[in-house]
């Protein structure tokens, strides 16, 4: 192998290692972004307050979330209107506790599983603890990460 062949081989396997090197990292920063804003993005839930959830949701209209009742929201609208009514009018207070958080990703799609404790005040002073899984798809749009599909769910009785 003539030596201009030998220095081309190895600025090739340069540049790859290279670019390898640089998508790694970029999808450690993706990564590390979506564990930042998924507890961001729990902590809005409990400020009982929709136009701060909000930002962080599609608003495509085709788009179904599920929540712990009802069985379904077929849009972002049906969602913001029926946690008010369903969540957020009932209750004085909502903390909720994360564990275990997974973040996986592929491209510009993830999704983040954790199980979390809800610990619910409602209007009367009534306190009440739920556990709960909790599913979020998220999709990498031009503001960043979106939630395009919700899915919270309890076991049954409620462990």
């Amino acid at each position: 192998m003539t030596l201009r062949k030998m220095l081309l081989t190895g600025l090739i396997a340069s540049l790859t290692l290279a670019i390898a090197s640089f998508q790694a990292a970029s999808a450690d920063r993706e990564e590390e972004a979506l564990r930042v804003l998924v507890p961001k993005i729990v902590d809005a839930w409990g400020t009982l307050d929709i136009s701060k959830v909000e930002p962080y949701y599609a608003t495509d209209a085709d788009f179904a979330y599920f929540d712990i009742a009802p069985m379904k929201y077929s849009n972002w609208k049906e969602y913001r209107e029926g946690v008010q009514k369903a969540l957020f009018d009932p209750n004085r207070s909502i903390k909720a506790t994360m564990d275990d958080l997974r973040v996986h990703r592929r491209g510009s799609l993830a999704w983040v599983t954790f199980t979390v404790g809800l610990d619910i005040v409602s209007q009367q002073g009534a306190a009440s603890h739920l556990n709960a899984r909790w599913t979020m798809v998220l999709e990498k749009r031009s503001k960043g990460w979106t939630v395009v599909h919700e899915h919270v769910s309890a076991p049954l009785g409620g462990s």
